[in-house]
């Protein structure tokens, strides 16, 4: 009789916690994800041109050139996207003698450049020579 008891017990639990799982829901496969492609905006023109350009010069001499070169797509007033960037570096390093020929004309481009910015900066005020311990506040309100 003992054992009838727990026997009708465990029964009983079991199918209380049973009726209180609900099975999973029901998921269709419907095989591979084709995404529907994005609409073309009318009239976007895709541009390259250079975004950033890096130059470090040292008193040694030493110069590393840098740019980054991006293509956007340009549309209407103020609409700009950009596509896509990538990074290039002047060097020595260059395989193809395009590069090289071109790498040379970059530089001396660059040099002239700088001669006519050296001369903007003494034209409109040299740089300020910085005194050993002074510390030199920006923006300074008078008191």
């Amino acid at each position: 009789m003992m054992w009838t008891t727990w026997a009708a017990a465990a029964a009983a639990l079991i199918a209380v916690a049973g009726s209180k799982i609900e099975p999973p829901p029901v998921i269709l496969d419907m095989g591979q994800l084709q995404p529907t492609p994005a609409p073309t905006p009318e009239g976007l023109r895709k541009k390259r041109l250079v975004t950033v350009i890096t130059i470090r010069n040292s008193a040694e001499g030493e110069s590393t050139v840098a740019f980054e070169a991006s293509d956007v797509a340009t549309g209407g007033k103020d609409r700009v996207r950009t596509l896509a960037s990538k990074s290039y570096a002047l060097g020595s390093d260059d395989e193809k003698a395009a590069l090289k020929v071109l790498s040379g004309k970059i530089v001396r481009q660059i040099r002239e450049l700088e001669r006519d910015m050296l001369e903007y900066a003494e034209l409109a005020g040299p740089p300020k020579q910085n005194v050993p311990g002074e510390r030199v506040l920006e923006n300074k309100q008078p008191d």
